[in-house]
């Protein structure tokens, strides 16, 4: 809410030091910048004369203007390409170090392995000397060697286990690195050790694939050997899950099953040290892969000058269709690269037709809505509502190739009518649906299925009194899009797989505009300083800050306001108004009398009256006050400039007639009592809502003095304030005709106005002096200079 005033008044600021002048170049800026900005969102050859859907019925003989190519389909120029990439072999070569690697680390492995096995040799020895020089002076340095040969091996096994990560603390293992002292255990080691170097050997030099072969599917394989390509057969190939089941029935095939040491070393072994060594090419694969795609070629024949595409009243089939866009193409391209004038001719006719088809909007507000039009932020706030819908249908439909139902018209359709009102939003959305309709393609269907669901959605929104109906508009959008979509496609012969996704990308639209609409229109009032009817539901709550302080310092006042915004309410609903604008400028009107409630009859329950002990031009200062002081809590709490407008002019400049009075009585004549000094500050009301403000506590301060209320008394009451009101040129900048003032009195039997409301207030009157006799003589003779009912309503202990 302070961000919203200080732009709002940084924006006052900026019109006021313009000027008139300035103002009307702001405004054409706007106009001609929208028209410019909504035009380029035109693809170049959508608008192509001949612009027709499959199975449509065209309507004139269409020849070909010059020859061009045949292109073919996406779908169709897609699958041909994805065919020449898979015919492309994936590239292989075979890499000779990684078979040359991997044996010279086997063989460190049984190195290392001897080494360690050594090593437990010595450490043995070691503990037997040990245990012979238990009891001999030699047994110190025989302790010494145990612990230096048991450091070694220890050292030499974590060197192996960080060399090799293999589970060393298996059984095998264990008996693997058993000393060689034993019988034929370095000759075992040494058979070991072959026929594992053979096996791998053997493995890679049959060629193991980088790849899984369940990745290449059907894919055809090159392999590279000495710069010459090969295809080979995936079936006879090997990946690594393939090498290492070969290679391990080969190890069984050499060791019988009951040897488990060699069988779990050999297979571990086998697993660690047989690597892929034909090498997945990747770069060139993708280059040949590219090269052969652009190769495909994209048309499929030729259309001869002069040659006939379709005849009249013809169905538009597949064939002619591809023909058709072909034509649109080749139109596109030569506007393309023509010179001069020629290439900018179809820019110039979009400009021409977004001016014209914008001038429909924009003319109905200069000539309806002209309070509207003449503000250069509201202009602006339509503009860039209108842009924004524009661009979205150019990013999803051409950039993204997306469904044109998938562009969300109705989020215009719906923030118009809650920014605005719902007469604006429908001539809004009629332009907005010609231009939409043009820039995928000329499509009247799809302009037609958009102006019917925005309408639906300006119902929707028509009347917002709470934010859940923003979120029920998804019933009523989806609603509208599922029939309008459904008669159009029907008449288009569309199969019922393509009126699905049709109606699902639309359901999809009318699931995401209103939640859209509910985060922009946020925005959207901060920046530009505006006041929904989301912003006054806030306010009306009771538990607003304000409100609450209002209700526990000034009682009277509170319950004062409530009654005064139901009467202005019915007399809105009456004439038409907003009717929430006006009541919630009524819960604020008098805020001002915080500063000093006691000195207003309302908060004083049968108190001493503050007015009885002071002057009157001083009680007139007190009571003019209260304006100034809610002006300022409104700034404090940061109000709306829409609803704190009510503050100041439901007083306007009217004259405080009571203690006006009491001042030329206490003056006797002398004639130093200045009219100004008992009157309010202004400005007048200057909007239908702050004019039945105005007239709607008059009212009811009047109607209060009544002992007998009566149907009569209390119509005639109403006839009486708002002649006085008329007048003293209270009502001259309202907007407010005769015939508003005629119908804001009502009509008790239908329950309409202000007189259905007064119906129900029963309120005692609190007597004050002099104010029956006043009243029942207005009442009885209505003399045009008294102005007794200002006694009740204009500075006496009532107010």
């Amino acid at each position: 809410m302070i961000l919203n005033n200080r732009l709002r008044k940084i924006s006052d600021r900026l019109m006021a030091a313009s000027g008139p002048q300035s103002h009307r170049l702001y405004r054409a800026l706007i106009l001609i910048g929208t028209i410019v900005i909504m035009s380029s969102f035109y693809p170049v050859g959508d608008q192509f004369e001949f612009r027709y859907d499959l199975n449509q019925i065209t309507h004139e003989t269409i020849i070909a203007p010059f020859n061009f190519p045949i292109l073919k389909s996406k779908a169709t120029l897609e699958d041909e390409r994805e065919k020449a990439r898979l015919a492309v072999p994936l590239l292989f070569h075979f890499d000779q170090q990684i078979t040359n690697d991997q044996l010279t680390q086997l063989g460190d492995l049984f190195n290392r392995a001897k080494r360690i096995r050594r090593a437990e040799d010595q450490l043995g020895q070691s503990r037997e000397q040990a245990y012979r020089y238990l009891y001999d002076e030699r047994i110190t340095r025989a302790r010494r060697e145990v612990v230096s040969d048991s450091l070694t091996l220890v050292a030499l096994r974590d060197d192996f286990s960080q060399k090799y990560p293999l589970d060393l603390n298996a059984e095998a293992w264990n008996e693997f690195f058993k000393g060689e002292t034993q019988e034929g255990r370095a000759i075992y080691h040494n058979r070991l050790q072959r026929d594992l170097e053979r096996i791998v050997r053997d493995i890679l030099a049959e060629g193991v694939l980088q790849l899984p072969k369940r990745q290449l599917g059907d894919s055809p394989v090159a392999i590279t050997i000495d710069g010459i390509d090969e295809l080979a057969d995936l079936e006879f190939m090997m990946d690594q899950d393939d090498a290492w089941a070969k290679a391990r029935t080969r190890l069984q095939a050499r060791y019988a099953p009951n040897l488990e040491v060699e069988n779990s070393i050999g297979s571990d072994l086998l697993i660690y040290f047989i690597r892929p060594n034909l090498v997945h090419d990747a770069e060139i694969t993708l280059r040949r892969q590219q090269e052969a795609i652009d190769l495909v070629p994209v048309s499929k024949g030729i259309v001869l000058q002069d040659e006939r595409i379709v005849d009249a009243n013809t169905r538009v089939t597949e064939e002619v269709l591809e023909k058709l866009n072909s034509l649109a193409a080749a139109q596109s391209r030569l506007l393309a690269t023509a010179g001069g004038i020629k290439r900018w001719l179809p820019r110039i006719g979009m400009l021409l037709i977004t001016a014209f088809i914008l001038a429909f909007f924009y003319v109905w507000m200069y000539v309806y809505r002209n309070r509207w039009f003449r503000q250069t932020r509201f202009l602006l706030l339509t503009s860039l509502i209108l842009i924004l819908v524009v661009a979205m249908g150019s990013l999803f439909h051409h950039r993204f190739g997306l469904s044109e139902y998938l562009i969300p018209f109705t989020v215009a359709a719906m923030a118009l009518t809650i920014l605005f009102d719902a007469r604006t939003a429908l001539i809004g959305i009629t332009s907005l649906a010609l231009i939409m309709g043009f820039m995928v393609g000329n499509k009247i269907d799809f302009a037609l299925v958009n102006l019917l669901t925005g309408a639906v959605a300006i119902y929707s929104v028509r009347q917002l009194r709470r934010r859940r109906q923003i979120f029920t508009a998804v019933v009523y959008i989806i609603t509208a899009y599922a029939i309008t979509i459904t008669a159009v496609e029907f008449l288009k012969y569309t199969n019922l797989a393509t009126l699905g996704r049709q109606l699902m990308f639309a359901s999809i639209n009318g699931l995401l505009s209103p939640i859209m609409v509910y985060g922009l229109i946020g925005m959207l009032e901060v920046v530009f300083g505006t006041t929904t009817n989301l912003t006054l539901l806030e306010l009306s709550d009771f538990t607003h800050p304000l409100l609450r302080k209002l209700s526990r310092e000034a009682n009277g006042t509170f319950s004062h306001s409530i009654v005064v915004g139901n009467l202005v309410e019915a007399a809105a609903n009456a004439i038409g108004a907003n009717s929430l604008l006006a009541r919630v400028g009524a819960y604020y009107h008098d805020i001002g009398k915080l500063a000093r409630p006691e000195y207003f009859i309302e908060n004083q329950f049968h108190s001493e009256n503050p007015h009885d002990t002071i002057a009157p031009h001083l009680s007139a200062k007190v009571v003019r006050s209260h304006v100034k002081e809610g002006l300022q809590l409104a700034r404090e709490y940061g109000l709306p400039i829409s609803v704190s407008d009510f503050i100041p002019m439901h007083h306007g400049t009217a004259r405080i007639e009571y203690f006006y009075q009491k001042a030329l009585r206490e003056d006797g004549g002398s004639g130093d009592i200045k009219e100004d000094d008992f009157r309010y500050f202004g400005p007048k009301p200057n909007t239908k809502e702050t004019g039945l403000l105005m007239l709607c506590e008059a009212i009811e301060a009047a109607t209060r003095s009544l002992e007998k209320p009566t149907l009569a008394n209390l119509q005639q009451m109403i006839d009486t304030i708002i002649d006085v009101r008329m007048s003293d040129g209270q009502l001259n900048e309202c907007p407010l005709t005769l015939e508003d003032l005629g119908r804001i009195k009502g009509d008790a039997q239908e329950g309409t106005g202000i007189i259905s409301v007064l119906k129900g207030i029963y309120h005692v009157r609190i007597p004050y002096r002099g104010t029956e006799a006043e009243l029942d003589a207005t009442l009885q003779h209505e003399p045009k200079e008294a102005i007794p009912h200002d006694a009740l309503f204009e500075g006496t202990p009532t107010e």
